[in-house]
């Protein structure tokens, strides 16, 4: 005589039932998910490298990044920035020997020159082939707005006229980070121009994580230049000189083989001295240019004249 399952057996062999039925449906279900998400990855990486390698022709062929973008960059962006940058550094200098009155004076003088530099970056400024560049003015925008932020936080402060500029630079870490993101954008444009208009021979597909001081004397100009931009980013030091001043103290420190007296063995130990010692100036790149570069190629921009 057949035995009728209890509800208690029915229940135990339904619950596994419904568990295997489940592991099933997810099984497959994962499957297919991991299946589309794998295909997904595989399209936007074809569609990069396409992206990439039709840069590359584009760069061949002298199609993008040409002087004239650098030109309106620099008179639309970058002219403004500086000004902006020198105002700060300049405030910060005089900072020790200003009155309570003089230093909230100074502080509204920023908000007033960060609010002028925002308009100017909010002006399309016409870069269709330098897409580096387009990126770097919307960088530059994020880090004013992040300045006039941090800035007038500052005013709001009861205690912002005791400040020190070390601590008022510590308020201003979202706006330095931004700005040294943009700016090293701005350089790897300037090293792509280099590559396709002046060498002709691409850059490197990845910037080094060691650099030797022989590897460094074997780059040309510009790209030592964003090597030295990506340095700045990467110890996040927002300074009042530019990554070509830097880059010329470096090439002056190792023309002298001084490099080899004080026993540095790689180009991160020559940026730590220089940035420890502040040997680094600003306009060194124009002080040492007849001497370093006398044959070098660069846009005809302010910045390297």
């Amino acid at each position: 005589m057949n035995k009728r399952l209890t509800k208690s057996e029915f229940l135990v062999a339904y619950m596994i039932i419904i568990t295997l039925a489940c592991f099933v449906g997810g099984f497959f279900f994962g499957a297919r998910y991991m299946k589309a998400a794998m295909e997904e990855q595989q399209a936007a990486a074809s569609q990069t490298e396409k992206q990439m390698l039709e840069q590359e022709k584009l760069l061949r062929e002298q199609k993008l990044y040409s002087e004239q973008d650098f030109i309106r960059f620099h008179y639309a962006v970058y002219a403004p920035l500086l000004e902006l940058k020198q105002a700060h550094f300049d405030k910060m200098a005089d900072w020790s020997r200003m009155d309570t009155q003089q230093r909230t004076d100074s502080l509204n003088q920023l908000v007033k020159a960060a609010k002028e530099t925002i308009k100017q970056l909010e002006k399309p400024a016409a870069l269709t082939t330098a897409p580096l560049l387009n990126q770097s003015q919307s960088i530059f925008l994020d880090s004013v707005r992040a300045y006039l932020d941090s800035i007038e936080q500052l005013l709001s402060d009861q205690n912002s006229n005791i400040l020190e500029p070390e601590e008022i630079a510590s308020r201003l870490t979202l706006s330095q980070n931004s700005w040294l993101k943009g700016q090293e954008l701005l350089y790897q444009a300037l090293a792509l121009w280099e590559s396709s208009y002046v060498t002709k021979q691409p850059m490197p597909k990845e910037t080094p994580k060691t650099l030797s001081i022989a590897q460094w004397k074997q780059y040309p100009f510009h790209y030592r230049t964003y090597l030295a931009a990506t340095a700045l980013t990467h110890h996040k030091q927002w300074t009042a000189y530019n990554p070509e001043d830097l880059t010329a103290r470096l090439d002056m420190l190792m023309s002298s083989n001084e490099w080899q007296s004080l026993g540095l063995q790689d180009v991160n130990a020559a940026l730590r001295l220089l940035t420890t010692a502040d040997m680094v100036k600003v306009g060194d790149f124009k002080q040492l240019q007849l001497k370093l570069y006398p044959a070098v190629k660069t846009p005809e921009l302010p910045i390297f004249r």
